[in-house]
């Protein structure tokens, strides 16, 4: 019996499997920023309430493997108090090594509509404009996730 493809059959057979790689590996869709994340305005009743009121203390913190395998994390948290003042503390920690770096940003800010204007005071000054939501105990700033601390 034999168990050879004749040459046209070969073809076809290589070039549907190409094809199909070809496919498969291509990515579709809307590219957006690494955490992104879609929300929008809630309507009705049963949701969750949406507002703008950022008093309070939020934090995002991320955790991630660099290109050489070492842990790493990244903690972001912003203090908005209802005087309008604001500071925002990152750290940074190479968990692998053991070292971290704090960084400590003075701000006032200010909310117009679905907005909140931040003006950095110190160490350098800087405007910078940022959608904002808050759904519960979460803060979307810009589209990035922070859970209220307090």
């Amino acid at each position: 019996m034999d168990t050879h493809l004749i040459p046209r059959h070969r073809f076809i057979l290589f070039l549907g499997s190409v094809v199909t790689l070809v496919l498969s590996a291509c990515d579709y869709g809307p590219y957006e920023p690494v955490g992104r994340r879609d929300y929008g305005l809630v309507a009705g009743s049963g949701g969750p309430a949406v507002t703008t009121t950022i008093e309070g203390t939020w934090r995002r913190t991320l955790v991630f493997f660099d290109d050489f395998g070492f842990l790493h994390s990244t903690e972001t948290t912003w203090t908005f108090e209802a005087g309008g003042t604001a500071s925002r503390t990152s750290v940074t920690t190479n968990v692998a090594a053991g070292i971290s770096d704090t960084s400590l940003t003075l701000a006032r800010w200010r909310v117009e509509g679905t907005t909140v204007i931040i003006d950095f005071t110190a160490p350098s000054p800087g405007t910078i404009t940022l959608s904002v939501i808050v759904q519960g105990t979460t803060l979307f700033l810009a589209g990035q996730e922070y859970q209220r601390v307090t």
